[in-house]
């Protein structure tokens, strides 16, 4: 069973009011897949910090996104809700977007900043930018921000490893060897840009840098072979100023690794025995490390909560230059395992157990209210939240939940282009996985899975696949509803469909939809005067490159 988030806020409002307030630390990674992590069994992967953070911590054999693509699962994110709900459906936003997360969603860095937290956000927003900037973070809770407003192939760049002859960079397409190589790793191919326009039609990835008062894009392209500097310095610089002021923090950092295409600059361009994936990973790891050590130099480590998790599976279309979803089947955008659950970990001294692994089922949503519970405060009334306090395992010395505890028992797997109630297509109950639709995404066409593939669906199954995740992770073997004990489960979970599907306010109006090619973001605003877009293209920039 679980408990409505308020009512576990409000039974612990009290005695929170009494308690310091912990800082949050909340890093999320990009398309970065179940085994892709040295902690979770990738044995060429240079993760050493991520690792150490894992060993300290808790770790999850069960977290889940709320969506296997980017903007929908940022939304459930920082909202506690599942995307539909705030109208971020279907698919994602994109670089001509016209509208972003809706002004009334409270996420959890404006109802922390209510209690005296200083916020920041550093990375990929991916969540609308708007004709006047009013969907970016700072319009939603975060003092500051510096980052790319969507992912950085929106669209592809033309630069992303750092050059060792003092160009400006290495060209992402149609690919750069290695010198020396590492590996085999092929280069990318023209065909596999997936979100490139026309010369007349966009304007090159911005980087954003400022606060509520003073926001301005200080590079127009972004310059990928510096952003993790970028980012970096944000971020360490964040966590020293805001632990110097005694007042209790939350940095939510979203990093552009390990989406497509990867970058790498100085420190990381060729290092790796993974190619160019490895070096993507590595500079993630680098910087993590850099932000904790500023949290334990700070003397502010025993009171920090860091979580870490991303926000979908692996990209498999990439092939050797995407992730890895380890034993799960297939990969982002899809709702099977490999789509959606993700690595998670959790640390925070004295409180959560070090080196434990929790197989309790739990969602990136749930942070939002077990956040708001440590603070001790109630989101609004006013709508319906999908998000389950983790308490009764988080708190517990073998990261199990008493028996009776309120846990997350159920969960939903909605489409990356989910169009309505049709489109729910997967649940899992306990140990227990049924699909009513299958379909592929971001996977060739060719590839040895046919279930994965980019070009496959199964449309409504005439009979509804069941799985048992704990014996069959990688849902491999279909079990015969035709058995009674399986007939009960199937039905039990089919009457917890129409209960979810029967939820208040599950499909907001969609926010997607919109597109206005003078909404992209622009570094002079003149540029805009006139409203003709086939001048944005060369007028918005701040770099010859």
């Amino acid at each position: 069973m679980t408990r409505p988030v308020s009512a576990s806020i409000l039974l612990l409002c009290a005695a929170a009011a009494s308690a310091a307030k912990p800082n949050f630390v909340v890093f999320y990674a990009d398309d970065l897949g179940y085994g892709d992590l040295g902690c979770y069994g990738h044995p060429m992967s240079d993760t050493p910090n991520v690792d150490k953070l894992a060993s300290e911590g808790m770790k999850f054999a069960n977290m889940y996104t709320s969506s296997p693509v980017c903007s929908p699962s940022r939304a459930g994110l920082l909202t506690g809700r599942y995307q539909t709900r705030s109208g971020v459906w279907p698919g994602v936003f994109v670089q001509y977007s016209q509208y972003g997360l809706p002004s009334n969603e409270t996420t959890f860095a404006s109802l922390l900043k209510t209690q005296g937290y200083q916020t920041a956000m550093v990375g990929k927003w991916h969540l609308g930018v708007g004709m006047n900037w009013e969907y970016i973070p700072t319009k939603h809770g975060f003092d500051s921000w510096t980052g790319i407003p969507y992912s950085h192939d929106m669209p592809d760049p033309n630069l992303c490893f750092y050059s060792p002859e003092g160009t400006p960079g290495l060209p992402c397409f149609p690919g750069t060897n290695p010198e020396p190589m590492h590996t085999t790793t092929p280069i990318y191919d023209e065909d596999m840009k997936m979100y490139r326009l026309t010369g007349q039609d966009s304007v090159q990835i911005p980087l954003f840098n400022g606060t509520a008062d003073s926001m301005q894009i200080m590079q127009q392209p972004a310059n990928l072979t510096t952003l993790d500097d970028w980012y970096n310095d944000a971020a360490v610089g964040f966590v020293k100023s805001a632990a110097k002021s005694g007042k209790p923090f939350l940095l939510y950092y979203a990093f552009q690794h390990t989406h497509h295409p990867d970058y790498a600059g100085r420190m990381f361009w060729n290092t790796t025995q993974r190619g160019m994936f490895g070096d993507s990973i590595k500079a993630l790891d680098w910087s993590l490390g850099n932000v904790l050590d500023a949290v334990k130099e700070s003397g502010v480590e025993d009171n920090t909560l860091v979580f870490f998790s991303s926000d979908n599976g692996p990209s498999l279309v990439r092939l050797q230059r995407g992730g890895n979803a380890g034993l799960l089947r297939c990969g982002k955008g899809t709702t099977w395992e490999g789509g959606q659950r993700v690595p998670g970990i959790i640390k925070w001294p004295g409180h959560v157990a070090a080196g434990v692994l929790t197989r309790e089922v739990a969602s990136t949503m749930d942070l939002f209210a077990t956040m708001l519970q440590i603070v001790g405060v109630a989101p609004p009334s006013d709508r319906v939240y999908d998000s389950v306090d983790m308490s009764s395992f988080l708190f517990s010395a073998d990261g199990k939940a008493a028996e009776g505890a309120a846990v997350r028992d159920y969960y939903f797997y909605l489409d990356k282009n989910i169009q309505g109630p049709e489109n729910l297509n997967a649940i899992r109950w306990r140990e227990w996985k049924v699909h009513y639709r299958t379909t592929g995404s971001h996977c060739p066409d060719d590839y040895f899975v046919p279930t994965c593939r980019g070009n496959y669906s199964s449309g409504i199954l005439a009979t509804p696949l069941l799985f048992n995740l704990h014996h069959d992770d990688g849902e491999h073997v279909p079990l015969d509803i035709t058995q009674p004990m399986y007939k009960y489960i199937v039905d039990h979970i089919t009457q917890l469909k129409v209960d979810f599907l029967a939820s208040p306010g599950l499909f907001g109006p969609s926010q997607i939809h919109g597109t206005d090619l003078m909404s992209q973001p622009c570094c002079h605003a003149s540029c805009k005067q006139g409203s003709d877009p086939t001048k944005l293209p060369q007028c918005c920039r701040t770099n010859p490159y």
